[in-house]
């Protein structure tokens, strides 16, 4: 596989994944799941730093280094 085909797949999966921060997507993938028992949410930890932002900014904060990452292997995919 080559670098410019695994970057542009990185790039596609940071796209997807920030779209589960909008709340009509979010409600129709995840938010289903959620509500017919096929995922359970997890237990909220005070120490926990998964909930430091919330879910939206975590979600665009991922998305966003997955983007980067896609990026940069598209720039440097000569090398």
């Amino acid at each position: 596989m080559s670098k410019g085909l695994i970057g542009i797949i990185f790039i596609l999966l940071g796209v997807a994944y920030g779209s589960l921060a909008a709340d009509g997507v979010y409600n129709h993938t995840l938010g289903w799941l959620l509500a017919h028992d096929w995922m359970k949410q997890p237990v909220p930890d005070k120490k926990s730093l998964s909930n430091f932002l919330g879910r939206k900014p975590t979600i665009l904060f991922y998305a966003s280094i997955l983007i980067i990452i896609g990026l940069f292997i598209l720039w440097n995919k000569n090398s």
